[in-house]
């Protein structure tokens, strides 16, 4: 697979995270090309995403672990993947910003969609 497909691929990818509230850092100048994702409330966490050729040369979204996460024609399981993945950190912050009277009356800045996209997807896939 060329490096220019493999830049296609999370172009796509980043673009479908963008539109449910994730943030999105493209390193394309890499080899391979990567796409950080990371939740607005909590930068220093996140997950990298490359792409890499599967059984047959089907592309698939591979995470920082080095676990296939979907092939890249699922971008609507990519996201809830990635969002699984990233969603307990974000939820684990809300609920401390919610427990800390100082912080209580700060807006929150996890964004809403990112759970109930995810939640909306895992009942696709479970259906």
């Amino acid at each position: 697979m060329s490096a220019g497909d493999a830049v296609s691929y999370l172009g796509l990818l980043a673009r479908a995270l963008i539109s449910e509230g994730w943030t999105v850092h493209p390193r394309y100048d890499r080899d391979p090309a990567l796409l950080h994702v990371r939740c607005p409330s909590l930068p220093m966490v996140g997950e990298s995403v490359l792409v890499e050729a599967g059984e047959g040369g089907v592309p698939w979204f591979v995470g920082s672990t080095g676990d296939r996460l979907t092939p890249c024609h699922d971008l609507p399981g990519a996201v809830a993947t990635i969002g699984a993945r990233l969603t307990p950190h974000a939820l684990a912050e809300a609920i401390e910003r919610l427990a800390c009277p100082a912080r209580r009356d700060a807006p929150p800045r996890f964004p809403v969609r990112c759970l109930q996209t995810r939640q909306t997807r895992l009942r696709r896939h479970d259906g």
